[in-house]
């Protein structure tokens, strides 16, 4: 009887500290994942990924807001809508353009993992190609990462 007694009150001691430390862990996490805590949180956060998506409605066909600029850890890849965002970037008359309301154009460098004959030619095809945009427009140029193409 007296050892039903001492598992009973460890069962419970630990089921105690289950959700103690449940309670813990809950309470640092961002209220705009938690819709029951927060909701309209939650809607502030959706309105303002819409508004995001509706003020670039310029960019170009092939490039997309959550293409990657720069590769880092997977949560922390610097993507075309996050650089855009730090770029203060709208659109205006149709075309996508900065603070300074220079369009912004973007450029793809070849990338290889082994590269072809002619790539010295390329590269300085290029990087005149690149030199040329970046007299006339703000270029936002995507890394080279086989992992990220």
């Amino acid at each position: 009887m007296r050892r039903q007694s001492v598992s009973w009150k460890l069962l419970l001691s630990g089921f105690a500290w289950l959700l103690f430390g449940a309670a813990v862990a809950g309470s640092g996490r961002a209220p705009e994942y938690d819709a029951a805590i927060a909701p309209a949180q939650s809607n502030w956060s959706r309105a303002q990924h819409f508004t995001h998506r509706s003020r670039f409605d310029c960019l170009p066909k092939d490039v997309q807001l959550n293409d990657v600029v720069t590769a880092g850890t997977k949560k922390r890849n610097v993507t075309v809508e996050k650089t855009l965002i730090q770029m203060k970037a709208q659109c205006r008359k149709g075309k996508l353009v900065d603070v300074k309301r220079r369009e912004i154009r973007f450029f793809r460098p070849s990338c290889w993992g082994n590269p072809p004959n002619d790539y010295l030619e390329i590269q300085q095809r290029e990087n005149a190609e690149l030199q040329k945009l970046k007299r006339t427009y703000t270029v936002i140029v995507f890394g080279c990462n086989p992992m990220i193409q």
